[in-house]
């Protein structure tokens, strides 16, 4: 039962603020590219979206023929009906004022021809589109009566010209455009693989698969983005890639097997998307509750008071709301899919004030209640903020959220992050592989002759690298390993046997980066022969030391008596101003004087007043390591994803801490100040700033993560170690914190980015 509660607590703590996805701040892996074989490039497109039609009005544009008949052959501009009956099944084709009984099936065949050559739609979704290709006109038996299907055969890159922009817009971005091009033909090949020959159709046109409406006019990103990356599908291992792609997943991806009991994907599992949580088009929807008790949206308030009156008793009334929280998730940790809202609150009835906590349902009992509803299933994400005596409840996803997300997709490309990677944060582990596409078109159609299939090629975008740098496994004897990582530890993926040829994407001294029959990972220089131009040399990261004088040897807070501290460029009053630095702000000291010290901050470089200026204890100081699983970390202006990143720190280089956050960590590196993620960050020493004035705090050589758990709302963040010490600010009950020196009263912390002190017995540690 302990168990049980500690359980649904953790997950209330989670859930109490906007969600902060735990997220690798460094570059998202490229999915590598490798070559694939010559597939079937013509897509079976059956074109649902018409329904069980009695009559169709089609307008031929090129070169047609009824049934590859050169006899029967259709002019261009010429206006055909197809018309059906539901009760016999069959097809008649009215040309040329002419009606023929075509029976159960018949099909209008596309000839080479040059300028326009396809077919419109009168009743089609979008009449001016065409439609590039075969129609195939078959009968299937209905319960008792027939309906008719109408199937495009349509060659692969004409196809998605009619994807891309009705899933994704002209203006959504080259690399998102690029992704989505390259997620919409992998879904179709993974679709052809599985349907098979015997089946008459590959995909639909309807969301069931992916919206296809004929080729629409302009577009021109869209076309480009499909140009720029012909022939190029998703592979994980041996098979396609299941390249599902929503609309929004509301800062989380949805597990495939959570959403459909699908299972043998784990690529598409439950992880935080920032991209899509920050992105400001992503759909969203909101209410807000007052912690006053007086709710201006009537909603809420007959909701609480209702329930308070069933929990309580009759004539409960709810007075004032101390807590709001999501918990209990539909699915296994870390899925942020919460079922139940639970609202702490004060009560009277009967002129006695209570207090006590009223439980909700997000689906049945809210969601409809308060307009809440984005998806037409029960699978949004809900999420609470606090804030100037508000809580704001926000519920997020668009779509099932399986796989990539559209508007993660689009803000990621903002970023400057590039379609392969993009793919390789959605679909991990996956490959590029380009494939030769074949194109199945009749001969032009010439009277008395009869037309001949023909059968064109057609090869994909070049491979990288451009420089078409390639090299032999030369090992001695036996097989080379393909290895995860650029380490003689690290897990072997395949073996490449010996003389096989393989493209070489990045190469170092010591290994270097290929891909080998669907895998990419390492190999070993010393086993390989090159050919070609030697590809772009990717050394180990190699630590750099900062110059003497650049080197924080201490840190000191900004403590003016209001506003902030000038940053000025030289150390002097009338020098100009680089920036200015908010109080109680930690900065690293480069140079320490008597009226001036240098410092670095956001970026810059200057000097501040020294008399502004608290000193730390040198023995106090915290400093890491970065301990990424693979290349540089990014220190960003601010703590955000999506903020400037000012530098790349090495793996395995130090920092000087500056503020330790549970999420981000303000540091500083060569003379530059920022923040990092503190999940990629190993502490060495020291501890924040231990208080002093008689109160004794006990450094932490690894900082604790502790509950924030007061008898009320919030709990103060003091400047020093007393009740009379200026108050920072006000931290959610329910939160998390970062415990850095600890005392029987008074424990040192950092919250949100800021260091101060707080009560001991108000915090509850998350490792006991």
């Amino acid at each position: 039962m302990y168990k049980r509660l500690l359980g649904i607590l953790l997950a209330c703590v989670l859930a109490f603020a906007c969600p902060r996805p735990s997220f690798a701040d460094t570059a998202p892996a490229s999915a590598p590219m490798t070559a694939g074989n010559t597939q079937n490039g013509m897509v079976r497109v059956r074109l649902s979206s018409l329904g069980d039609f009695s009559s169709l009005n089609l307008t031929v544009l090129g070169s047609y023929s009824v049934s590859g008949s050169s006899e029967r052959a259709l002019n261009s501009g010429a206006s055909v009906t197809v018309k059906f009956s539901s009760a016999t099944g069959h097809f008649t084709l009215v040309s040329g004022g002419a009606s023929t009984d075509m029976g159960s099936s018949f099909r209008l065949c596309r000839h080479a021809a040059d300028g326009q050559n396809g077919i419109r739609i009168a009743q089609g979704r979008v009449p001016a589109n065409l439609y590039p290709g075969d129609f195939q006109f078959v009968a299937r038996s209905n319960n008792g009566s027939f309906a008719p299907w109408v199937i495009a055969h349509v060659y692969m890159e004409d196809y998605l010209y009619g994807v891309v922009p009705y899933e994704m817009n002209d203006a959504s971005g080259t690399e998102a455009l690029k992704a989505q091009a390259v997620a919409a033909r992998t879904y179709t090949m993974l679709r052809m693989s599985s349907a098979g020959s015997a089946a008459l159709y590959d995909v639909v046109d309807t969301t069931a698969d992916q919206v296809y409406s004929g080729t629409p006019s302009g577009n021109a990103s869209c076309k480009a983005a499909v140009d720029a990356t012909k022939g190029i599908a998703l592979k994980n291992g041996s098979s396609f890639t299941a390249t599902y792609y929503t609309a929004s997943n509301g800062g989380q991806t949805e597990s495939i097997k959570n959403a459909w009991g699908t299972k043998g994907l784990d690529y598409l599992g439950v992880k935080d998307d920032p991209y899509d949580l920050v992105n400001p088009d992503s759909r969203k929807v909101s209410f807000s509750v007052s912690a006053s008790g007086a709710q201006s949206d009537s909603r809420v308030g007959a909701l609480l008071n209702q329930k308070a009156a069933a929990q309580f008793g009759t004539g409960a009334s709810v007075t004032a709301v101390t807590g709001l929280y999501a918990h209990t998730p539909k699915y296994a940790a870390p899925s942020r899919l919460y079922t139940k809202l639970s609202f702490d609150v004060v009560y009277t009835r009967n002129s006695q004030t209570g207090t006590g906590t009223l439980t909700f349902d997000i689906f049945s009992e809210l969601e409809s209640a308060l307009s809440m509803n984005i998806t037409s299933g029960s699978n949004e994400l809900w999420s609470v903020a606090r804030e100037n005596g508000r809580f704001t409840v926000t519920a997020r996803r668009y779509g099932h959220g399986i796989g990539m997300s559209q508007r993660g997709a689009m803000y990621m490309g903002r970023q400057g992050y590039t379609y392969d990677q993009i793919l390789g944060f959605y679909y991990e582990g996956c490959t590029r592989v380009a494939y030769t596409l074949t194109r199945s078109i009749l001969s032009p159609a010439v009277n008395g002759q009869t037309s001949q299939e023909q059968i064109i090629a057609e090869q994909p975008v070049t491979l990288e690298p451009s420089a078409g740098v390639q090299a032999q496994v030369t090992t001695k004897s036996g097989s080379l390993n393909l290895r995860q990582s650029p380490n003689t530890s690290a897990k072997v993926l395949c073996t490449i046997p010996q003389y096989a040829v393989i493209p070489i994407y990045e190469q170092g001294a010591a290994w270097c980066k290929t891909a080998y029959n669907g895998s990419s990972g390492y190999v070993m220089t010393s086993f390989l022969t090159f050919s070609g131009q030697p590809a772009a040399s990717t050394p180990a990261p190699v630590s750099t030391p900062a110059p003497a004088q650049e080197s924080a040897s201490q840190y000191a807070r900004v403590t003016t008596q209001s506003g902030s501290l000038n940053l000025r460029q030289n150390p002097s009053a009338s020098a100009k101003v680089l920036r200015t630095i908010p109080r109680n702000e930690t900065i690293p000291i480069l140079e320490k004087g008597a009226s001036w010290c240098k410092t670095a901050y956001g970026g810059d470089t200057g000097y501040v007043m020294t008399q502004f200026l608290t000193f730390a204890s040198p023995a106090a100081q915290l400093t890491a390591r970065v301990t990424t699983q693979s290349g540089s970390l990014n220190l960003r202006e601010s703590s955000s994803t999506s903020s400037r990143v000012l530098r790349t720190i090495p793996q395995n280089d130090m920092v000087g801490v500056l503020e330790q956050g549970t999420e981000w960590c303000r540091v500083a590196y060569n003379g530059v100040t920022g923040y990092v993620m503190t999940r990629y960050l190993t502490f060495s020493s020291g501890a924040a700033p231990v208080a002093d004035g008689g109160i004794s705090l006990t450094p932490l050589g690894t900082p604790r993560r502790a509950r924030i758990m007061p008898t009320a709302g919030t709990l103060n963040l003091r400047d020093g170690c007393s009740l009379s010490a200026a108050l920072l600010m006000e931290m959610p009950k329910y939160d998390m914190l970062m415990v850095t020196a600890m005392g029987d009263t008074w424990c040192a912390v950092v919250y949100e980015g800021r260091s101060g002190y707080c009560m001991t017995q108000y915090l509850e540690f998350a490792d006991e």
